[in-house]
């Protein structure tokens, strides 16, 4: 596999005027991968602070090249040590393949960098408790906990108690991998539907209650989750995923007036419908208790 490893400079004006220049160095891996990093870079540019890019490194110099040509950075290097060894770059971010992280973070960290990686930190909590303990001895080093002004704006809301005090949280994450793709099924070579997607479910679960689970089960191929509590109101929803599709009934679920379908196409688009089932009308002059009950109908 041909990685790549890219800086860039990024330059903006503080307060006073004075121009603070901060460089960012990043491991690319093959695609998807090498797609995080390549946005990253697009996402930077978009910045109205941005003045100039920076650097450019791979173990392909050609590779380096063309990347670097490609979004207009100043240099390009060859080997990752020698990146790193550059005093000038501050920031190394990281955008590789899960297998990876540790010995590139621990490369950036020896060299006395911050880094910036994406997630996991690691492949398991060896590898990640050396990572810490390793950022916490350097001057250089810490942590980065970069997230979107949704998520900041969720803490806020929590931290105000704008729904008083919170009890359950429901969050999935679920994409269909190819079943070629070597990488994404072996746990050999960092991948598993843990470290690619459940990291991001599981963050909003630690960042509500913030302490370790009661219990982890697992469950292959088929698994369902049922919640239920006396303590919040939930947004009683189903949905029920397949392989090519997914059926979706909204809250009221279990008296449901419509049922949406989602089905995955062959060219990567999906197609949804949503079909209605109205409740019958009402005797005259008649009220009821609970939402749905015109459904009792049904069982006579």
């Amino acid at each position: 596999m041909d990685s790549l490893t890219f800086a860039f400079t990024l330059e903006c004006k503080k307060k006073d005027q004075r121009a603070m220049t901060r460089r960012f160095r990043s491991v690319r891996g093959s695609s998807p991968v090498a797609k995080f990093a390549n946005d990253f870079v697009n996402a930077l540019k978009g910045r109205r602070d941005r003045k100039t890019f920076g650097l450019c490194c791979s173990i392909t110099w050609q590779t380096a090249l063309q990347f670097a040509k490609t979004h207009g950075f100043a240099h390009a290097y060859g080997p990752y040590e020698e990146l790193c060894a550059d005093r000038d770059v501050d920031v190394v971010y990281i955008a590789t393949i899960n297998l990876v992280h540790f010995d590139q973070i621990t490369l950036a960290l020896n060299h006395g960098n911050h880094v910036l990686e994406e997630k996991p930190m690691a492949m398991n909590v060896a590898q990640a408790t050396a990572t810490i303990s390793r950022e916490k001895s350097l001057p250089h080093g810490r942590n980065v906990d970069a997230i979107l002004h949704a998520i900041r704006h969720v803490r806020q809301l929590l931290a105000n108690k704008e729904i008083e005090d919170a009890h359950h949280v429901h969050a999935a994450f679920g994409v269909q991998f190819d079943a070629d793709n070597a990488r994404m099924w072996h746990n050999e070579l960092g991948g598993g539907g843990l470290l690619d997607v459940g990291i991001y479910p599981l963050a909003f679960a630690t960042m509500m209650f913030g302490a370790k689970p009661e219990k982890i089960t697992i469950a292959i191929r088929c698994f369902a989750t049922v919640e239920y509590t006396m303590l919040a109101t939930l947004d009683e929803t189903v949905t029920i995923s397949g392989s090519k599709g997914r059926i979706h009934l909204p809250t009221p679920a279990h008296t449901a007036t419509e049922v949406r379908v989602v089905k995955y196409l062959e060219d990567g688009t999906q197609n949804g419908t949503k079909t209605l089932f109205p409740w019958p009308t009402p005797a005259a002059g008649v009220t009821f208790n609970y939402g749905g009950s015109e459904g009792f109908r049904y069982e006579l």
